[in-house]
Formats: C-alpha cells, structure tokens, sequence
C-alpha cells in the first residue's frame, strides 16, 4: 500500500531557505514546483520499504506554450530536491532519468550521488525539445532507514506533475498529491522564452460554488522569469462560460524571481453544473504588460445551486486492546477543542483487536482498509475519503501534536457537501430528511443511523496505553470512550439504499429505541449520506452528516468531543456556561433537571 508523510521537521525549514540557490552559470531552470516553499508545505512520498523508487515531472509542449517556444532548444539536465543523502551511483541506483511520450519509455539515465536538499545534475548527453512530451525526474533506492524520498509542493497539484514507480512496477499518475519539486535544465538562451511568464491556478479544488459567480479561491502563481512580479492580470474560464473573466491581482509583496507564492483571490465560477467541472486560469498580464502565453492552470470545482453546508464526519478505529490509540485520541481531543465548526466524530472498535463495544457496524466498515492485512490501530479517517496531499483513506498515527488532526479536519469541512441531512425524533420515532444534489439523484447513495454513546469511564472500562511512560501527563484526566455505537437503526450494518424523489428530496423513519449503554455521560443520534464502493475504496464519501442529542432515554449531550461535560443543556441540545437563569427542563451530567 503506497503511504505519504507530511515533513513537519522545522529543522528542514534552513535548508529550505538555501533551496532558492542561483542556477549554474551555463543552465536555467524551468518548471512548475516553487523554488523556496517552507517545510509545512511538503510531503514526503514512497513505500516505507527496500525498493527503488522513481518521480517523474510531465513536460507538454501541445499544452505548454512556452515549451512550443523551447522546440529545438536542449535539456541540459534536471534540478531536483531530494529528502536524505543517497549515495547510489556506484550501485547504479540514485540518479536522474528522462523519458519521452510515455513515463516507462526512458530515454537518458544518469547515475549520481544525490544529496539532501537540491540538486542540479547534468546528463551525459542532453536532449533536444521537439514535438513529444517529455519527462524528467530521479530515482533512488529507497530503504526503511531513509524512508519516503519524494518530496513534493502540497499546497497546489498541477496537473502531469506527479508520477511515481515505486518497486519499478508501473508508473502512476498522482492526481492529488501535491507538484513534485523536479526543474528541466535548460540552456541558458532559453530564458528569454520565458522572461515574462506565470502559472497561476486555483489551489482549492473541487470545492463547492455556484454557476456564473464570484467566489473566494486560493491562487497559486508561479514565476517562471528571472524578475520580480508586482501584479498580475490573470483570465479565467470556467466550464461553460463563452468567454474568460480578467482580474488584477496586486501581490502584497513582489514575487521573486522563479518563485512562488498562494494569494485569496475573487475567482469567478462557469455556467456548467457538476461535481468535477473544468475551470482554468491563465497569466495575461504581468507588471501591467502583456504577459508571455504560458500554460493554463486547469482544476475542478463542485459546481451546483445545491450549496450544503458541510458537517465533517471524523471516523477513529480503534480497541481497548490497542496501547498506541490512547494517544490519538488524546491529540484528536485537542484537535477538537481547537476547532471551531462543527463536526461529527464517531469510533469503530475493529481494525485490529474486537472488544465489549465492538458492533456489527464497526466490523461491517473494514473493507475501508481494503484488506485484512492492512488493517491497524489507531487509525482515522475523514468524510471517508482521500483528503488533498494524502494518499488513501485511512491514516496512521501522526507526530505528538493536534495539529495534524486540527488540519486534516479544516480539509474535511471545506470538502462540498453533496447533501442536506435533516434529524427530528419525537419519542417513537426518528427522522433523517434532506435532499440530495441533483447531479447525484440517480446514483446509489447509502444511509446510516446510529444511536451513540460518549463519556464511557476507563475506571469500568480500561484501556490498555493509559500508562505509556510517553504519554501526556493529562491522559487519565481526559481519555474517555467516545463515538461508541450502542445501536444501527438500518437493516443493513454498512447503510441501507436510499430512496430518492425525483427532486432529490427523502424522509426515512425508524422506530426509536432505549439502550441503558455504558453508563457514559450522554448519548446522540447520527446520520449519515455516504457511498458503498467495495471495489474502489476511493468511492466511499460521505456526503454529509448530521446529529442530535438523544432525548427518550433522558440522557443527552453535546459535548462528544471534550472530557469535561459539567454542563447544563437545553432540551434542543444549547448548551449553558453557568447555570441558565430561565425555568425549564435541562439536561445535566446526563440527566433531566427542571429549574
């Protein structure tokens, strides 16, 4: 299973700062990866393993203008920025490659010792720029003890800019992994095709927006010229639209030169509805001049009048048995103390080791993993799906910090919600309405609804981990067993197939129940749209989710993210900071009280 590492290591950020270096005398360099990135703007790819593992860039003339300019100017060679030393070339193993037409059709080879940080080697024998697209890239041996070699811009994907061979196996494009950190070498007459050119494309995609409007966009430029950029002009065009919208851009500090930077951007969407519409972006002017033809910027948006708000929906697999999970969970409090939206979070006790709170639901949901051995905890997913910069559902256990949990949550919400997901219960019964955008209405779409439980002492119920010579000194006072599936009300563990009116409206009602739990600190109803793809785990999203305090049973709370639930509630689930001063019946520690 291929895995990707987000490199967090501020001491990366010194030698991230040397990486702008000039290029040599006789070289300049071209690409779409910026030149000086921060370390928190990274990701490290490869296996974890004993293989070779090879990164390639795609260079296009028939999309790139500026490589139409370039045909019969030569590639000198490639720059490169490597994550550890790999001093291979005796071995025949670290170096620098080029292929042409397709990734497996490698045409130069060049064996070197490559360095950590950047690299600029040199090929035996350049080739000349024609017709074809061409590929350059490196490869290493990657071992277990220089692990992920790779390393690439996350922040923005430009399309063609990531393709990975790990084992030599087969070369595949990642589409949502961020730019490799790979520049051609070009001659150094070439820069004047290029002296006056900028990539520019939206960094946030497919994010959600309504036909032929403004919305507020990421936008990712790149300088390819050897001089500064004060504003540009950029035209853009989403799909549908007959004819580009042009907007200047003043950049609050001059971009350097083959530098990068991201600006908040008014972009404007195009007419076409969809969830994977086309939308481009291309430099017109730079510095009030007409700017050289470059390549667009094309990427996806969501685009409908279907605008949901999104709820997150955050899934931890985990076990009483698990000595690791403890402090994932601990962190992901945090993370969620920190966050300020609403959310969803709900526990899986399978993965790895079953226990007392292990349902059918909870088994039913590891085909996720995609197979019985790679199955692990602790192990967390979000809305069910591959986030941006990542590169399968399910991720590990992250450095000791809430922040990669409170970021990978931001992701989760700016994700579009392709459904509205309403929950009633009036004592007998319980109700999940909405409606679903109306690009999906004659998909299969799944429903699931839980009854949950959170607060669930470790004094009754331990957890092995508590007592990890490594864990926070807080940890008793703040693990708790949450997101605990008590009851699925489907007749289905994994969801049922929902029933759709032709608008995309739907009503489902369940008969409630009364489940005496684990005597934690309150319980609450989930529901969830999602998808079932058991054959391609990348089409399992949930569309949105919802939840409410569970009110029949007289226990309810909000508060299924903290470990401190001194609070009073209002019956619709509000809570109070002090005691409220109006009469009426509240919840408190669980229970009904009347003031």
């Amino acid at each position: 299973m291929k895995t990707i590492r987000t490199i967090w290591q501020r001491s990366l950020v010194a030698l991230l700062l040397f990486m702008a270096a000039m290029p040599l005398s006789s070289q300049v360099p071209y690409g779409y990866a910026p030149a000086n990135p921060i370390a928190e703007e990274l990701s490290a790819l490869g296996g974890n393993k004993n293989q070779f593992v090879q990164g390639l860039t795609k260079f296009d003339p028939t999309q790139d203008p500026v490589l139409q300019r370039l045909k019969g100017k030569e590639v000198k060679g490639v720059r490169c920025y490597v994550r550890a030393d790999y001093k291979q070339a005796r071995q025949k193993r670290s170096g620098i490659l080029a292929s042409a037409g397709k990734p497996e059709n490698i045409v130069r080879q060049t064996y070197a010792d490559l360095s950590e940080g950047w690299n600029d080697v040199l090929f035996d024998e350049p080739f000349v720029i024609g017709d074809e697209a061409f590929y350059l890239g490196w490869q290493a041996y990657e071992t277990i003890g220089t692990p992920y070699p790779l390393v690439a811009y996350a922040k923005a994907t430009v399309p063609q800019s990531c393709w990975v061979n790990q084992a030599k196996k087969s070369w595949e494009e990642y589409t949502d992994r961020g730019t490799l950190l790979i520049f051609a070498l070009l001659d150094d007459e070439a820069a004047a095709e290029f002296n006056n050119a900028a990539y520019a494309q939206n960094t946030t995609h497919p994010q959600t927006v309504a036909p032929n409007q403004d919305f507020t966009g990421g936008l990712y430029i790149h300088n390819f010229s050897p001089y500064p950029i004060e504003n540009l002009e950029i035209a853009m065009q989403g799909e549908g639209a007959t004819e580009p919208t042009y907007q200047t851009i003043t950049l609050p500090t001059p971009l350097e030169a083959y530098g990068s930077t991201v600006v908040v951007a008014q972009l404007r969407a195009g007419t076409t509805e969809g969830t994977s519409v086309d939308w481009s972006c291309s430099v017109s002017k730079i510095n009030d001049e007409t700017a050289q033809s470059g390549r667009p910027g094309v990427t996806k948006l969501y685009v409908t009048v279907d605008n949901f708000q999104r709820v997150p929906i955050v899934e931890e697999f985990t076990s009483q048995r698990c000595i690791n999970c403890p402090q994932m969970a601990y962190f992901l409090e945090k993370a969620f103390e920190q966050y300020g939206g609403p959310y969803v979070y709900l526990s899986h006790h399978s993965g790895f080791a079953e226990d007392v709170f292990t349902t059918e639901p909870d088994r039913q949901i590891k085909y996720i993993f995609g197979g019985y051995e790679n199955e692990y905890n602790p192990a967390i997913m979000y809305n069910r799906a591959i986030l941006e910069g990542e590169n399968t559902v399910i991720q590990g256990i992250r450095d000791m910090s809430p922040t990669p949990y409170l970021e990978a949550l931001a992701k989760a919400a700016q994700m579009p919600a392709m459904a509205e997901v309403n929950m009633a219960a009036d004592g007998s019964n319980i109700t999940v309405s909405g409606r679903i955008a109306r690009d999906l209405v004659n998909q299969p779409l799944y429903l699931s609804c839980y009854l949950v439980e959170d607060g669930i002492s470790v004094e009754k119920y331990p957890q092995l981990g508590m007592d990890d010579a490594d864990a926070p000194k807080d940890l008793k006072d703040v693990f708790r067993h949450n997101g605990v599936i008590l009851h699925y009300f489907t007749n289905e563990a994994v969801g049922d197939l929902l029933s759709v009116n032709s608008d995309g409206t739907y009503s489902v009602r369940f008969e409630s129940v009364e489940k005496t739990g684990f005597s934690g600190s309150g319980q609450r109803l989930v529901a969830l749209i999602h998808k079932v793809n058991k054959g391609d785990l990348r089409d399992n999203q949930v569309l949105n989710a919802a939840q409410m305090p569970f009110k029949t049973s007289g226990i309810s709370s909000m508060e299924y993210g903290t470990s401190n639930h001194d609070y009073y509630y209002s019956i619709d689930g509000r809570r109070f900071k002090t005691k409220p001063a109006q009469k009426g019946i509240y919840i408190y520690k669980g229970k009904k009280v009347k003031r």
